[in-house]
């Protein structure tokens, strides 16, 4: 008896020194240093192996431990997406053990890089806005030829021509890598607008438009161009300048001497600005998770003539965080702010605040002008259809077309601002008050990053309705 109990602790203590040195193996593995020995690329035809090869954490040579490889394999999978050069793109790892090595197989699958676009486009600053009147005076037509991925190196050439509202001709030409090591690349545009109707002042909080039936309103000529710098991943500097002149008719000065605010039919300026920008998002489409801290100082009123007494200078600061809560849960807020330094009395047409590009949701109806202003926005999104690419065999000779992602959100927002303003409040009743939108909504993703939110939401002056959108919101 007591034999067969020594043999059963000695099997206990044999049993537990196996689980004990399986335990120090697994520890000894994690800690294990690897070599990424070679990286092979399969699938992009038009782009070059250097602007891939570009956003990998991990890049042929390094080496790193088995504990971090999945999270750096993630994110450089993540990191080539971003890049929208893609629409799908997979890495496929390879460990061996005995030589402690890795060696990567990155699949892609190219997108369509030209882009003969027709678009119509709408003088109020949303389809929601332009939607209560319906006015075709207020659209324009045009065609925008895209060239992405235009020799290869994610360079991006656009042309772009509309009439209606508006009558435009724009160039933009961006070369995002000028050196070797990839960190430096600069852009160039110029543009020419001709504006048939116009938003010539805010009344109530809502735009007001006039037509000249003789002669264009407004029309602005402007040449811009700068210099980024990427010295990290997910680190970006930009400092650009611009000149621009604006010219408008009598008409539009007899109905706001306010606009320019000067005594002459033009305005004539320099602008420069400096941006700092860090972002790693997971997605930069509809993120799940990552940071974005962005900062903006803008400088107008560099006077290139006696008829431009601009003085005009603002600081933008913006904080993103995206937050998983559960598989299938995240928490999205935003916190901006911008700050104006004005040496006398704002133009009207530098005294767009909020509903324009940012905008309070439950707000769409309304724009709020000022100078100084502070946004948040806040969402909890459940995860009602997790991603999926499907494949459609119809389209399966067309490759850039035959993989579709589809996936969707339902969302629940609170938004909050306050716009300061202290020269037209008098027409601006939303303005120096704190308002605020909530409601739910329902957000679909799916083929070459399009966005789409369906929305129903309330607003602090008992407004309601059901909006839509074509953009992530954030």
């Amino acid at each position: 008896m007591n034999s067969s109990i020594s043999l059963i602790f000695k099997l206990v203590g044999l049993l537990f020194c196996l689980h004990s040195l399986h335990i120090q193996s697994q520890t000894i593995d994690s800690t294990r240093q690897y070599k990424i020995q070679s990286v092979k690329l399969i699938g992009n035809k038009k782009t070059k192996d250097k602007i891939i090869l570009r956003e990998l954490v991990k890049k042929e040579g390094d080496t790193l431990t088995l504990k971090y490889h999945y999270p750096i394999k993630l994110r450089s999978e993540n990191n080539i997406f971003n890049t929208q050069l893609f629409i799908f793109d997979s890495i496929i790892s390879t460990v061996n053990d005995s030589n402690r090595t890795i060696d990567y197989t990155i699949k892609l699958k190219e997108r369509w890089y030209i882009w003969p676009i027709p678009f119509v486009d709408y003088l109020d600053r949303n389809i929601n806005s332009w939607w209560q009147t319906k006015d075709l005076s207020r659209l324009a037509v045009g065609m925008q030829a895209s060239f992405e991925n235009f020799s290869g190196v994610k360079d991006l050439l656009l042309i772009q021509f509309r009439v209606g509202y508006a009558n435009q001709m724009a160039i933009y030409y961006r070369l995002p890598y000028l050196n070797k090591k990839q960190t430096i690349g600069t852009y160039v545009q110029y543009a020419y607008n001709e504006f048939n109707k116009i938003n010539y002042a805010t009344l109530q909080n809502k735009q007001q438009f006039i037509t000249d039936e003789n002669n264009h309103v407004r029309t602005d000529n402007s040449i811009r161009a700068g210099m980024f710098y990427r010295p990290r991943l997910f680190q970006y500097h930009t400092l650009d300048i611009g000149a621009y002149q604006i010219n408008v008719s009598p008409f539009l000065r007899s109905f706001n001497q306010n606009y320019l605010l000067n005594s002459s039919n033009t305005l004539s300026f320099i602008n420069i600005a400096y941006r700092a920008n860090f972002d790693n998002r997971d997605n930069k489409i509809y993120p799940l998770s990552g940071t974005v801290l962005d900062l903006i100082i803008s400088k107008d009123g560099f006077d290139i003539s006696e008829q431009s007494p601009l003085d005009y200078a603002s600081t933008l600061i913006t904080a993103k965080q995206f937050i998983p809560l559960h598989k299938k849960l995240n928490f999205a807020t935003l916190w901006r702010s911008r700050l104006v330094n004005a040496g006398k009395k704002v133009p009207f047409i530098y005294n767009q605040a909020l509903g324009y590009s940012n905008f309070i949701r439950g707000y769409e109806y309304n724009v709020i002008d000022g100078q100084n202003y502070f946004l948040t926005k806040n969402s909890i999104r459940f995860q009602l259809i997790k991603p999926k690419f499907h494949e459609v065999h119809a389209l399966k000779k067309a490759h850039s077309f035959s993989t579709i992602p589809f996936y969707a959100y339902f969302n629940l927002f609170f938004d909050a601002g306050y716009v300061q303003e202290k020269y037209y409040s008098e027409n601006n009743p939303l303005a120096n008050a704190w308002q605020y939108g909530y409601g739910a909504g329902l957000d679909i993703i799916t083929y070459y990053d399009f966005v789409m939110r369906l929305e129903y939401s309330f607003n602090r002056i008992k407004q309601s309705g059901f909006f839509i959108h074509f953009a992530s919101g954030f």
